[in-house]
């Protein structure tokens, strides 16, 4: 079992930012803890944070995430001086370490998990995360680099290093925006906060994971076309509402992944399965349930209902009764053993499900889906 490190450059001044950005709320906690609790969550034996400017401070952070310090006395020669001082800071044992700038806060702990699996089966001597074709953070580095990382004199910077060694690189596609978003400006920083404890997919994940797992075109279709009828229920409902509104971007992100699963045994298994790898655990719910779900009149509507019902209400990319949905699936399976009446339960329920947003929307939910795919 490889013994893995993770270093943290964390030294920086902030200029573009204007803000000191270790330190920054995001999530839960701080940028620099975001970063940190990536690399805890996975059990990295090591973790190293690289102090400079406000070093006191962000060794206490560093300390109180549960990582170590070390300070980059040289810290305004740029990157490369904190790169070398995280790599002189790792233990014998380290077969091979993360190398994370701090304002890179977004990745997702399962991109890690999914890196060190990678690593640990194919020994590149550099692993990188890929993003719609980018390389992105943080590269898993073997250790054989170590003594050509620090007789470098810095021109460059580790890219310069890391693409000399190009011949022994790997990359494994994520669907994962965080691994190719910095925090440069305050732009950045706003949208990193509106990111930082989501749990489904934006558009570009969702792309990537339709890529990934080689989603037919027809698919895609459907989910889209699922997924424009469901943002169009959502809006009806959260203007019905005078609190506790859904989100339509949850919403979103589920309607257009629900399928990935498609053209396996047990689709909606398969589909929450891959969704939940990749982090997206909000959706994946929402994906394992899509196929058939009951609501009793005491629960409220949520972004899961809107999803299921969008989904009944789309054949193809069409528009379609939900009825007529039920009887469609009765011609093609009438002849297999007691599928009649299970799908004449499911369409009770779904049935039921509508009705219950016809009341609350004030409007008809099939009209809605004619209208929106007209």
């Amino acid at each position: 079992m490889s013994t893995l490190a993770a270093i943290i450059p964390a030294a920086g001044l902030s200029s573009r930012m204007g803000e000191f950005k270790p330190l920054l709320p995001l999530g839960e906690g701080t940028v620099l803890s975001q970063c940190v609790d990536l690399f805890r969550i996975n059990d990295i034996e090591q973790i190293v944070v690289v102090t400079g400017k406000q070093c006191d401070d962000v060794a206490a952070a560093a300390h109180q995430a549960g990582a170590v310090a070390v300070h980059n006395r040289n810290f305004e020669q740029g990157m490369y001086s904190s790169v070398l001082t995280g790599v002189r800071a790792l233990k014998e044992n380290v077969s091979a370490f993360f190398m994370l700038p701090v304002d890179i806060p977004l990745v997702r702990p399962e991109t890690v998990g999914r890196l060190i699996e990678e690593f640990t089966q194919s020994a590149p001597s550099i692993l990188y995360p890929r993003f719609r074709d980018e390389r992105g953070h943080p590269p898993l580095i073997s250790r054989s680099l170590v003594p050509v990382i620090l007789s470098h004199d810095g021109t460059g910077g580790l890219r310069i290093v890391l693409d000399n060694h190009e011949s022994g690189a790997r990359d494994l596609d994520v669907a994962d925006f965080g691994t190719v978003h910095d925090l440069d400006r305050p732009a950045d920083y706003s949208l990193a906060r509106t990111l930082a404890d989501v749990r489904y997919p934006t558009n570009e994940e969702c792309c990537q994971l339709w890529d990934m797992y080689s989603v037919p075109l027809n698919i895609v279709r459907h989910c889209q076309a699922v997924s424009r009828v469901a943002e169009v229920l959502c809006e009806r409902l959260n203007c019905q509402r005078n609190g506790n509104c859904l989100d339509i971007d949850l919403v979103r992100g589920a309607a257009l992944t629900h399928d990935i699963g498609k053209g396996t045994r047990r689709h909606e298994i398969v589909g929450a399965e891959r969704l939940q790898a990749h982090g997206f655990h909000d959706a994946a719910t929402i994906a394992l349930e899509h196929f058939d779900l009951t609501l009793s009149p005491e629960e409220p509507i949520t972004e899961k209902e809107v999803v299921f019902l969008a989904d009944k209400l789309v054949c193809g990319e069409s528009p379609v009764p939900l009825k007529v949905r039920y009887m469609n699936k009765i011609e093609l399976y009438r002849h297999e053993p007691g599928v009649e009446g299970a799908i004449l339960d499911r369409l009770e329920r779904a049935t039921d499900i509508m009705t219950r947003f016809d009341r609350e929307m004030g409007v008809c939910a099939e009209q809605l889906a004619q209208d929106v795919l007209a």
